[in-house]
């Protein structure tokens, strides 16, 4: 893993994480302390991004097998013996259209390959992220699914790796 891309998030990086959750809620879960802790506990991945020396966001990803309790990870779950589920991905809107996101795909992808066939995650269709489904799409990620959880309408999304 590129260090200077990705790093493990640390408990000195909690408050951070916190922070950049809430300014984008609205496309993510609730996130406390405790939850944060559980999280990173049964995750695969848990990593601050950095960019040029500066920490800019944070990812969380989760492999089969996994005990998350998320509805739409079970969803994905119930249909694939073997993948990596991105769960959340945040990068700050200051270093957006400058290729981190491309860059974290990126790894996260490599990773996903020696961790199952196929990367799995959501987009939010209601509200929609439109950004976001563009995004996916041009990395070759297709629909194979829609769920209604915890109020939202969100496509679920898989990229065979292999």
């Amino acid at each position: 893993m590129d260090e200077s891309l990705l790093r493990p998030i640390t408990p000195a990086d909690h408050a951070a994480v916190l922070s950049w959750n809430e300014a984008n809620v609205e496309l993510l879960s609730p996130l406390d302390e405790a939850r944060l802790a559980e999280l990173l506990a049964w995750s695969d991945l848990g990593a601050v991004i950095g960019h040029q020396g500066v920490d800019v966001g944070f990812v969380l990803t989760f492999a089969a097998g996994s005990a998350y309790d998320s509805t739409n990870y079970r969803w994905f779950a119930d249909r694939n013996p073997a993948f990596l589920y991105l769960d959340r991905v945040v990068v700050d809107p200051a270093v957006r259209r400058s290729g981190v996101a491309t860059r974290v795909y990126d790894a996260i992808e490599a990773r996903a390959r020696s961790r199952g066939p196929v990367m799995c995650l959501e987009v939010n269709l209601d509200p929609p992220n439109e950004p976001s489904l563009a995004f996916h799409h041009r990395r070759g990620y297709l629909e194979v699914g829609q769920e209604e959880a915890q109020g939202h309408l969100v496509s679920l999304l898989e990229k065979q790796l292999g």
